[in-house]
């Protein structure tokens, strides 16, 4: 008979691995807010589309250094957290110590916080008026009321949320379970 518990833990470790690569991918995209002509916002950059000119006199394409000091800093953060509970989900299926076990456990709940609030945040920000008409701050013209939406990055975030919870319930069940083996062949 399969053991339930490193079956879970294997799986959790794949769901928390994909996770991991959905956050790494939206945090290194500029897409977060997007006005539908290649103007973007993203987390460390802005990007400005081929038609800027047309909207703001003198400005030019291309991507610029823009930091969005919250969301970035919860991200990068979140990032480290779900790197360090992969690897200590990984270790405790081959060294079996509960507290390696726990501390994965811990580090993938903290890790989905940090990354619920990052988008959770940006959700605010991308409301507030500079974004919203991002990039012709104020409307030029009152025909000129081009408002961004949310982008195909912050939709990853959202993603890989939903599969460090679905992780993070499926590591519970394993640590539970392990925890009631453990403690059914020791008394």
């Amino acid at each position: 008979m399969p053991d339930t518990s490193k079956i879970s833990l294997i799986v959790a470790a794949s769901i928390g691995g994909f996770a991991l690569l959905l956050l790494i991918i939206s945090v290194g995209t500029v897409t977060w807010a997007d006005d539908g002509n290649g103007n973007t916002i993203g987390l460390f950059r802005s990007c400005y589309g081929s038609n800027i000119a047309s909207l703001i006199s003198g400005a030019t394409s291309g991507c610029f250094s823009l930091n969005q000091v919250t969301q970035g800093g919860l991200s990068v953060f979140g990032i480290l957290l779900l790197s360090f509970g992969v690897i200590a989900l990984i270790a405790s299926i081959f060294i079996q110590q509960p507290i390696v076990l726990w501390s994965s456990l811990i580090l993938y709940y903290f890790a989905s916080m940090f990354v619920m609030s990052t988008y959770a945040t940006w959700g605010v920000y991308s409301r507030d008026s500079y974004s919203y008409f991002f990039p012709a701050y104020p409307p030029v013209t009152s025909t000129d009321i081009r408002h961004t939406g949310l982008g195909n990055s912050y939709n990853l975030c959202v993603a890989a949320h939903y599969f460090l919870w679905t992780a993070l319930t499926v590591l519970a069940f394993g640590a539970g379970y392990a925890y009631n083996a453990d403690r059914n062949t020791n008394g």
